[in-house]
């Protein structure tokens, strides 16, 4: 492909999710060879004096669809909202010491959730300790989970990815598979864990070669006693759980189990009050 129509096959890939986009975001996210801000701008200019590409207030998107930059600025508004809620699921699952990223995915990683939407959610655990993290994620999160039962699943937590540390790259090698991996947004990560799962996935480059991650680890907040109390209480409970299911002496006793029980009744009252 040449350049103008690697821009044109990036909006049309975007289109698809009515989702116009902006200068810097035609680069970011250019399918085909990569190519400089500059030459994309040119191209983007000589498309809009051809008539192939409209363009309305900062973002551009393909003849005939004029509605989409409203749609977009729509979604925005909904995403925003939902942001506020998957930082709450983050929070929570920061307690469980064997998590060691969370990330959004889906539509709301890019701002274009509708009302309606569940928040999605990518969790990356500590090598060989998956199952037992995904027991206590699914779990700590049960109340605000997405029911396959219900109709209702606006801002419920989606737990749709688990990823062992051990094996980060993700198979199915294919343009969307790579648009996922790049607009997934870390909310927190221990160790450097999202540049790990980033250099796992390097095969992304040879789809979105001018794609590079804007998120930098971040470190936890500090918190007040009270949370302080709940999160050692909890964090301890499933340290000792995770370590009793790897095969090491069980060392879960009575006051741990109750200790668990009053954290979870106690972050469940907080959300309620909230």
């Amino acid at each position: 492909m040449n350049l103008k129509q690697s821009i044109l096959a990036t909006l049309v890939y975007h289109d698809i999710f009515n989702y116009p986009l902006t200068e810097s975001e035609i680069y970011s996210y250019l399918t085909g060879s990569k190519s400089s801000l500059a030459q994309v701008k040119k191209g983007i200019e000589q498309l809009i004096g051809e008539k192939r590409i409209g363009k309305n207030q900062e973002f551009y998107f393909l003849n005939r669809r004029k509605d989409l930059p409203l749609i977009r600025l729509k979604r925005q508004k909904f995403s925003r909202a939902k942001l506020k809620r998957a930082a709450f699921y983050a929070t929570i699952l920061k307690l469980i010491p064997s998590i060691e990223l969370v990330a959004i995915s889906g539509g709301l990683s890019m701002g274009n959730s509708t009302k309606n939407d569940d928040i999605d959610l990518v969790i990356i655990t500590s090598r060989n300790k998956l199952w037992q993290t995904r027991f206590f994620a699914n779990l700590i999160l049960l109340p605000y989970k997405r029911s396959p039962h219900s109709k209702i699943q606006k801002d419920k937590a989606c737990l749709n990815i688990f990823l062992d540390k051990k094996a980060l790259k993700i198979t199915g090698e294919n343009l969307y598979t790579a648009h996922e991996i790049c607009q997934m947004k870390p909310i927190w990560d221990r160790n450097n864990t999202y540049q790990k799962f980033l250099r796992s996935n390097k095969w992304t480059k040879r789809y979105l070669p001018n794609w590079e991650p804007g998120y930098q680890s971040r470190a936890a907040k500090s918190r007040s006693d009270k949370s302080a109390v709940l999160s050692n209480s909890f964090t301890a409970f499933c340290q000792n759980f995770i370590n009793s299911s790897a095969g090491n002496s069980p060392i879960i006793s009575i006051s741990d189990l109750e200790s668990f029980l009053i954290s979870i009744c106690i972050i469940h009252e907080f959300q309620n009050h909230q």
